[in-house]
């Protein structure tokens, strides 16, 4: 084994007399610390957006949403309330009215879907108060002559409100009337305008205290459903089936992942096609171990026959070579690990690429590092690096060491 090694390094060596061999292992070397580097850097990139982009969902959604299959209010909330409350790992329940209304202001007209929450039990379960760039969320249970409510961001440009503003809300469903069907209306005051990062929202999203939302719709003690915050987004799957049968018919458990499915199964797909893609830079990396493997046989005909003539065995031999080519791959992948992390730890440190954040939802590429990327990039790399040197070693291996010293 260290004979076959020493071997190997010499071999790697430049000398005088063919430096095109020390040539060929260079460029094997850099192809396989550029690919390395490049995946790397891509996943890490790919993971930063798609966990910036689930933290934008999450900031205005809870991690659980719970309500009925058949979208009917929920009277008696409150039990239900605490039974999924005394759930395993939920953190918070968070009793909404959902519906779709009319926002005017003195300047525009837009739709919106109104959320009617308690301030305090919504800011267990989601992010939105950190979201708030104007204003106070928890002012929503201020007790007034006119009831507050908060919207998103493109919502107040476009009814060309600011905090403290009045808006009216109106109900396309009213009260029937001599005169046909009559919208009912009230007037709001802007508490605060939040920004999620997320257009849709941002758009059409409001909130309001719940109260002030069952008084409005008409409605008794009665809620549309239940916002759930658990310890870990990543164990929503399982909480939300802990309450689905808590619960059981006819209330309908969904977690976060559920609701966004095609959004983030398209990002895993998009995820796995360029790792794929990019690991054709380490194959085509790895013909360059292929064609210096070949040159270096070529060369030392003389030596592997004198090595046979002395008792070296054909897997001796073939060891040789793919110690040879073992050592380019390692080599490489090392290098390219080090250069994709500190590659990825100057984007995180440094505004070096700016975003449009209207567009992107973020000023700079983001990055997350996971110590996973690296083995199975380095993994990868090293299969490849491997595989690309058997052909050539075994070949190494049949060479007849009296034909090859006859013509030397």
């Amino acid at each position: 084994m260290k004979f076959e090694r020493f071997i190997a390094k010499r071999y790697l060596k430049s000398r005088k007399s063919n430096r095109i061999l020390s040539f060929i292992s260079g460029v094997s070397v850099l192809g396989i610390v550029l690919g390395v580097a490049t995946l790397i850097v891509v996943i890490s990139v790919m993971s930063g957006f798609s966990d910036n982009l689930k933290n934008r969902i999450l900031g205005a959604n809870a991690h659980i949403v719970v309500n009925r299959m058949d979208v009917s209010p929920i009277e008696d909330w409150r039990t239900v309330q605490q039974k999924i409350a005394s759930v395993k790992n939920v953190t918070g329940v968070s009793p909404f009215i959902i519906s779709q209304v009319l926002l005017t202001s003195p300047n525009n007209v837009a739709g919106s879907v109104i959320r009617g929450v308690n301030a305090n039990d919504e800011m267990k379960v989601t992010s939105i108060a950190k979201f708030m760039k104007e204003g106070s969320f928890a002012d929503l249970n201020k007790k007034s002559s006119v009831p507050m409510i908060a919207i998103g961001k493109e919502l107040a440009a476009n009814l060309g409100v600011v905090v403290g503003d009045n808006i009216t809300m109106v109900s396309p469903l009213g009260k029937k009337g001599p005169f046909g069907i009559t919208p009912k209306m009230k007037h709001f005051m802007v508490c605060g305008i939040f920004d999620t990062g997320m257009y849709e929202y941002n758009n059409t999203l409001a909130y309001i205290d719940m109260s002030a939302a069952q008084e409005f719709f008409g409605l008794s003690d009665v809620v549309s459903g239940f916002s759930v915050g658990t310890t870990d987004f990543d164990l929503a799957v399982g909480i939300a089936g802990e309450i689905q049968k808590k619960l059981d018919f006819p209330f309908w458990s969904r977690d976060w992942i559920s609701m966004n499915q095609n959004l983030f199964s398209a990002l895993k797909l998009e995820k796995y096609a360029m790792f794929i893609i990019l690991t054709l830079i380490i194959i085509v990396a790895s013909f360059n171990v292929i064609s210096m493997i070949t040159v270096t046989v070529k060369d030392k005909k003389r030596d592997i026959a004198i090595l046979r003539a002395m008792g070296a065995s054909e897997g001796s031999i073939s060891g040789i070579f793919k110690r040879q080519g073992m050592i380019i791959g390692i080599t490489g992948t090392i290098i390219g690990n080090i250069l994709g992390l500190a590659i990825c730890v100057i984007l995180m440190k440094f505004k070096i690429i700016s975003l449009p954040a209207d567009v992107y939802f973020m000023d700079r590429i983001p990055v997350k590092l996971d110590f996973m990327t690296f083995v199975v990039v380095s993994a990868c790399s090293l299969v490849i690096t491997y595989a690309a040197g058997l052909f050539p070693a075994r070949q190494s291996a049949k060479l007849d060491p009296v034909e090859a010293l006859r013509r030397d």
